[in-house]
């Protein structure tokens, strides 16, 4: 299992290693959804005050832009925050990383984020 470690606003848990940065895609911050903080190829951000447990595995479905365009993958939770982050911004919630997503969803998904990159966040 992941490190866990407190902090000074309350647990953090995470299966991710420690050190320098380990994202490998840009986090795209969504402004139109309540719940779900930030987007981007890989995984998401998930704003909830009751997360999953770290290391639950899930299916996760979104709809995405205007067109209300469906996605749907598996997830797993790598990251559990379970009081708001000020310092940074980030509320409770739980980081997922995508585990099994079509290829015309991971399409559907790869133009959405061009689409937000190109306008600015609400």
């Amino acid at each position: 299992m992941g490190r866990r470690y407190l902090g000074k606003r309350g647990p953090v848990m995470t299966t991710e290693p420690k050190g320098r940065e380990k994202r490998r895609y840009e986090r795209i911050r969504v402004g139109s959804c309540d719940k779900l903080w930030n987007l981007s190829e890989g995984g998401a951000f998930v704003a909830s005050d009751s997360p999953r447990r770290l290391g639950s595995v899930f299916l996760f479905e979104i709809k995405l832009g205007q067109k209300k365009r469906v996605i749907k993958s598996l997830a797993k939770v790598i990251r559990v925050l379970h009081k708001p982050n000020p310092k940074i911004g980030e509320p409770a919630g739980m980081a997922i990383q995508f585990l099994d997503i079509s290829r015309e969803d991971y399409e559907t998904l790869r133009a959405y984020l061009k689409e937000c990159k190109q306008k600015p966040v609400s």
